[in-house]
């Protein structure tokens, strides 16, 4: 890369869509001594509304996570869309995860 770039969200409007990072990264194949990992979150830093991150799911089989960051009133709308609703899968409860991995 003869000039690489870097860019920052003031370059884009609200409309704007960037994608990032790498479905090729095994987020829960990471082994730290703590057994399997029972969830994988983007940290603090770089959270605004809008912000939607995705990951390989725990689950496997071409299963996906996603964080998706909203301000309390755009996340009220979300919720009151029933098509939306009806084509996201309810959180998996913590004792499940940890089912899965013993």
């Amino acid at each position: 890369m003869a000039r690489p770039f870097v860019y920052t969200l003031r370059e884009f409007d609200e409309n704007s869509v960037m994608v990032g990072s790498s479905p090729r990264f095994d987020m829960y194949g990471c082994e730290f001594g703590w057994g399997r990992a029972v969830a994988a979150r983007s940290g603090g830093a770089n959270k605004f509304d809008g912000k939607i991150s995705m990951y390989p799911g725990w689950e496997g089989g071409g299963s996906m996570d996603v964080e998706l960051c909203l301000v309390p009133e755009n996340m009220a709308a979300l919720e009151r869309d029933e098509e939306f609703m009806g084509a996201v899968s309810p959180p998996v409860e913590m004792e499940v995860l940890l089912e899965g991995i013993n």
